[in-house]
């Protein structure tokens, strides 16, 4: 219990490093979303069935998450205090861990409500798919965050950066893990196979591009020289 409350203040002091005083906005923003979504579903029952993953998941992440992670080393160059934050031995895992914390928040509240969704629709699509999905692009969203941020000198570059790269990765980050019911038959958990092939591809994709991404990131981070200049 000690370790989680450890956890969760650190989570909302990256938040709030990252945010500032935009935090509050953002909380009622992605309450309002989220909400407005669930609202929808409970309305319209035998809506489609990947509406709560593109406007409870992708939404709130592209339209908060992105704007949060783009500014990960642009706070401390506003600061003037970027050289010293890269010359802490720790400086890679610094910022690692930043993009690690918004990565797993969007993570966790995505697959809260891919949760609710399931139970309010009466488990009427598979579950596992969607969370495998709401993993692999909130750490693909980190990744890119992260990649742009150790290159770009301001957080809108960085911004309009991870934009057009989600936008040229569009066909995988988009992709719908929940297939139609009356194109597949699935269970509680997993779609048939013929059905799942579509979104295991945009899954391994993802998860493929999020690694190389961290690499690369690593690598900037490891010559803090070339990020100061």
């Amino acid at each position: 219990m000690r370790g989680l409350r450890r956890r969760l203040r650190s989570l909302r002091l990256t938040l709030e490093l990252l945010l500032g005083r935009r935090l509050l906005l953002f909380a009622l923003l992605d309450l309002t979303i989220v909400g407005a979504g669930l609202f929808s579903m409970l309305l319209q029952p035998e809506g489609a069935a990947d509406s709560p993953y593109l406007w409870m998941f992708l939404l709130p992440c592209l339209a908060l998450g992105l704007p949060a992670l783009a500014g990960m080393v642009d706070v401390e160059r506003r600061a003037g205090c970027l050289d010293l934050a890269l010359s802490a031995p720790a400086a890679e895992v610094y910022f690692l861990r930043r993009a690690a914390a918004v990565g797993a928040l969007m993570a966790l509240q995505g697959g809260a409500v891919m949760l609710l969704a399931w139970l309010l629709s009466g488990r009427d699509f598979p579950l596992l798919s969607p969370l495998l999905s709401v993993a692999a692009v909130s750490v693909f969203l980190a990744a890119v965050a992260l990649f742009w941020a150790v290159r770009l000198r301001s957080a809108g570059a960085v911004w309009l950066a991870s934009t057009a790269t989600v936008v040229l990765f569009g066909s995988w980050v988009f992709a719908a893990p929940i297939p139609p019911r009356f194109d597949s038959v699935y269970g509680p958990l997993l779609p048939g196979l013929e059905a799942a092939l579509p979104w295991l591809g945009s899954v391994a994709v993802l998860s493929l591009s999020s690694a190389l991404f961290f690499l690369y990131s690593r690598r900037r981070l490891r010559r803090p020289e070339r990020m100061i200049s």
